[in-house]
């Protein structure tokens, strides 16, 4: 059985009324800032042993990148896939960073994985590369062709959307990737990352 959740943390708009008409279990709370938070609701709600994630502010998304990051994975090919940006000529580096995009499918006992502690705002899914590098389990990565998003500028104006983006740069890059996971793991990471053209 498929289910679509939608976790509404809190909008002001009318994305939670649009996503119940078309048939998703749509979890309200109020907002807590906190993607981790966000996730875990959605993750609570369902009894799936598989987990499609999929952030709400993709501006290009359609049926077809969502079909094709979970092809690798229901053929076995992947524990973990996942899709990034098209940042263009950019890809090829960006495909073999650690990555932190929201696109991605995985087992749920991977979810499951990260400890409640590390649990928190954008760095889950940091901790959720953990898991899977130090499993030494396999992943691919793909580009979602056309696929964009609705940035923090965008969001909240020039000046506090950079601001806001340069946090959660610092956030995940300086406080997870170089001091909490140990820098083997992206050495693991490579080594079972494939990358789907």
């Amino acid at each position: 059985m498929r289910n679509v959740i939608v976790v509404d943390d809190g909008s002001d708009d009318d994305t939670g009324e649009r996503a119940a008409a078309a048939g998703a279990l749509v979890i309200r709370q109020e907002s807590t800032g906190s993607k981790a938070q966000a996730m875990d609701a959605g993750v609570a709600a369902s009894d799936a042993e598989a987990i499609l994630f999929a952030d709400a502010d993709l501006l290009g998304l359609t049926a077809e990148h969502l079909d094709a990051i979970c092809e690798p994975f229901v053929s076995g090919k992947a524990v973990m896939s996942i899709g990034t940006f098209d940042y263009g000529v950019w890809n090829p580096l960006v495909l073999r960073f650690p990555p932190t995009t929201g696109e991605r499918v995985l087992p749920r006992w991977v979810f499951e994985s990260v400890p409640p502690a590390k649990r928190e705002g954008y760095r889950i899914e940091t901790f959720i590369n953990e898991v899977v590098a130090e499993g030494r389990l396999p992943v691919t990565a793909q580009v979602m062709k056309g696929v964009t998003h609705r940035t923090k500028r965008d969001k909240f104006g020039p000046v506090e959307g950079w601001r806001r983006s340069w946090q959660m740069f610092v956030d995940v890059w300086s406080r997870s990737l170089l001091a909490q996971c140990r820098k083997r793991s992206y050495l693991y990471y490579l080594r079972n990352l494939t990358v789907v053209r």
